[in-house]
């Protein structure tokens, strides 16, 4: 849904670029000269994170009738971000280093490397987190390598390779220093429940180009398998963050993609729900230009495009909206059967178990996820009847 936006909103999602054109700048310094009320549109670009966008593009036009308060935090925020994009860039050339030492081959995705190949500003971006890329096969060695160097995990070995590597794309490593708390997501496919998994995997990495990052070799994705990684992102998370369609919105308008090999690569993997979808969101927001190789498709009725915030009662619909995107029945009926059955860390944390006893966990799952989905369910049948009053 799509509702008649404020200009407030209109103001943060015309600043959320990488570069105004002529036209968006007319249409920005229009914007400024009416009264606007600021503490809403930083609230919005702080909940959506692209609150460094916003400051790139006022600094270039010169602050306009933006109060000096505003520009004064949104220049300290840049200034925070970039300092701590910096340390995560230096972090993750040490990981690849030691990863490729170890003769283990790591694409990164997202993250800084994505603020500086799209926006050439390795500030321009908000990054919470470290995620790379190895092939499933060496995954195991690779949580080990980072195991060994300053991080941790809350799961055993003896859990990640029995449960959480067969069921889940990604695993979180975390290290704690004095400076910053980085966390790690280490993965090894794109996709989970997807029968198209293993396929997509060799493709991606049979296409991938080494790549150079802070002087430290590593791998690249082509374009195309960048923008169909990013699109698989955002609509696994139903569209919920400005920043993720920027990136996408940047992408395209990059002129670096070749549409007809991704084209191809959406029919053959069966991702038209991830697609499709998720170029209409940034042309309804961006106004992307969407191309005539990709099938136009709707983005669901129930989906809110740049929601002023994902409220907690409906927060947990997000991991249920998955399998929507999945095309095939089997693939849908394998991944509720994996929600309700399979462990994971969550429920390793809710009651640890010795490695002998460690089958009890697939009775524990359904067990607990009963109780918690009631749970919720009778609270956000509570929270219709507060609305309703």
């Amino acid at each position: 849904m799509t509702p008649v936006r404020s200009r407030e909103d209109e103001l943060c999602l015309l600043l959320a670029r990488g570069k105004l054109s002529s036209e968006e700048r007319a249409r920005t310094v229009q914007f400024l000269a009416t009264p606007l009320q600021w503490p809403l549109i930083l609230e919005r670009a702080y909940s959506h994170q692209v609150y460094p966008l916003l400051y790139r593009n006022l600094l270039e036009l010169g602050f306009p009738g933006v109060p000096h308060e505003v520009q004064t935090e949104l220049k300290s925020a840049y200034l925070a971000n970039g300092f701590r994009n910096q340390l995560l860039a230096e972090e993750l050339a040490r990981l690849l280093k030691l990863l490729g030492e170890a003769g283990i081959p790591v694409i990164p995705l997202k993250g800084v490397t994505l603020a500086q190949s799209l926006f050439g500003d390795p500030a321009a971006r908000v990054c919470s987190d470290i995620d790379i890329l190895v092939p499933p096969g060496d995954a195991v060695r690779a949580r080990g390598v980072i195991l060994r160097n300053g991080y941790s995990s809350q799961f055993t070995e003896e859990f990640f390779v029995n449960h959480q590597l067969r069921t889940s794309p990604d695993c979180p490593l975390v290290s704690e220093t004095k400076v910053l708390t980085y966390l790690v997501e280490l993965h090894w496919t794109l996709l989970y429940s997807s029968s198209k998994n293993q396929e997509i995997t060799e493709n991606l990495w049979s296409q991938a180009r080494p790549h150079e990052f802070y002087g430290v070799r590593t791998w690249n994705l082509t374009p195309e398998w960048e923008f169909v990684f990013l699109a698989l992102h955002a609509a696994s998370h139903k569209w919920s963050s400005l920043k993720w369609l920027t990136d996408i919105h940047e992408l395209c308008e990059s002129r670096t993609v070749d549409w007809n090999r991704v084209k191809k690569t959406v029919e053959r993997f069966e991702l038209d729900n991830f697609v499709g979808p998720t170029l209409t969101a940034c042309s309804l927001l961006f106004g992307t230009r969407v191309p005539a190789q990709i099938p136009w498709l709707p983005v669901p009725p129930d989906v809110r495009l740049f929601p002023n915030s994902l409220a907690a009662s409906e927060a947990w619909k997000v991991p249920l909206f998955y399998p929507h995107l999945l095309k095939r029945r089997s693939d849908k009926l394998r991944w509720f059967a994996r929600g309700l059955f399979v462990p994971n860390l969550a429920d390793q944390i809710f009651l640890r178990l010795p490695a002998p006893l460690s089958f009890l966990y697939f009775v524990l799952r359904p067990l607990r996820l009963t109780g918690k989905w009631s749970w919720r369910l009778v609270r956000a049948g509570f929270d219709r009847v507060a609305d309703r009053k």
